[in-house]
């Protein structure tokens, strides 16, 4: 009996410790979220329509928010972090063309506010003494301000909410293609 005991205790304290240890993905962005979000974004709408070419506008991405060195990598986190929040409000519109992929739209904006929900702790990260995260910001503020004022400039059309996405999908690519440990891989 007292055998029983002990080895009820030492399982209970080794799955203790167990569960307490840290993940290596732990308060990490998932690359493969931020690959199904991309797709989805592709795909709910199909290519960019002829009919939205002449009122097209480019946007630039500031692809220079995520790129970081080891000193860095926390203030890039925390600007893909400030992305996938603004990618949410600026969804968060009953205005969304009918012509998309109402299934894929919804999976979409559940990916993106499931990675925000997961990674909240990104924000509570701190760098050393060259945080440029404020700076990162205003970059990703100032891009969406403008993806923000196209959709009100053209009366959140078809082709504003088209530009908007076409957009989005450089942005997440632009997330995607960087080479730093930003993103945490199953791998």
């Amino acid at each position: 009996m007292a055998l029983h005991h002990i080895t009820c205790v030492v399982v209970i304290v080794f799955l203790g410790s167990v569960w307490s240890m840290p993940t290596p993905h732990a308060c990490q962005l998932q690359r493969n979220l931020i690959e199904t979000t991309h797709r989805l974004l592709e795909t709910m709408g199909g290519h960019f329509p002829l009919q939205c070419v002449e009122e097209n506008v480019k946007i630039s991405f500031p692809a220079t928010v995520i790129e970081s060195n080891k000193q860095q990598g926390t203030g890039a986190a925390k600007a893909v972090y400030e992305v996938l929040k603004s990618i949410d409000a600026l969804f968060d519109n009953d205005s969304i063309p009918d012509q998309w992929d109402a299934t894929k739209l919804d999976d979409f904006q559940n990916i993106v506010y499931r990675q925000i929900e997961e990674s909240k702790c990104i924000m509570s990260k701190t760098e050393e003494s060259n945080d440029d995260f404020p700076a990162r910001k205003a970059a990703v503020r100032i891009f969406f301000d403008k993806l923000s004022a196209v959709l009100k400039e053209k009366v959140y059309s078809f082709c504003a909410w088209e530009i908007v996405r076409k957009e989005l999908q450089y942005a997440l690519r632009s997330i995607l293609d960087d080479k730093s440990n930003l993103l945490w891989s199953k791998n």
